[in-house]
């Protein structure tokens, strides 16, 4: 099963963009996986709120794969012990899902028709989190997933 990772803007943070690149290797070894990076509309005039998070929807939409599965991060969403979204991620490949895409807004977060639209709307817990260590938590949360399937001992 591909997985994909859709997030908006780069990262800046060197510190992070190193855990990201540790967490995708690891990943990597696991699964298929892609990083999306679109652009941040932030420099334009006007965007802010409500038409900064349409234009980014509408850079998201386009990102996706048809058929993908789509789990959006919303603070609002499902909350999942790392047990259950391991099962979660085994559910979808059993029923044949061949690719999820993971989609993480840019600091204003996403639009409302990306969170409709999403199969599972997922939180990292009640706390708020940047965008950028959201990324780092939702790839260490997939890689731990990976490794709760295979009995890797990396979860305990």
């Amino acid at each position: 099963m591909q997985i994909r990772f859709i997030w908006v803007g780069k990262t800046r943070s060197a510190p992070i963009r190193s855990m990201l690149e540790d967490y995708l290797s690891r990943l990597g070894h696991l699964a298929p996986c892609t990083v999306v990076e679109l652009r941040d509309v932030q420099g334009r005039k006007g965007s802010r709120g409500m038409a900064r998070r349409a234009a980014e929807g509408t850079q998201i939409r386009k990102a996706l794969s048809p058929g993908s599965k789509k789990v959006a991060l919303d603070e609002r969403g499902r909350q999942l012990s790392s047990v259950e979204f391991s099962r979660w991620m085994e559910a979808e490949q059993v029923r044949g899902t061949r690719e999820i895409g993971f989609i993480v807004g840019g600091p204003e977060g996403l639009s409302g028709d990306i969170i409709e639209a999403a199969d599972l709307r997922l939180s990292l817990g009640k706390m708020t989190w940047t965008h950028e260590l959201s990324r780092v938590l939702l790839l260490e949360q997939v890689y731990r997933a990976h490794c709760i399937r295979r009995n890797i001992p990396y979860h305990k």
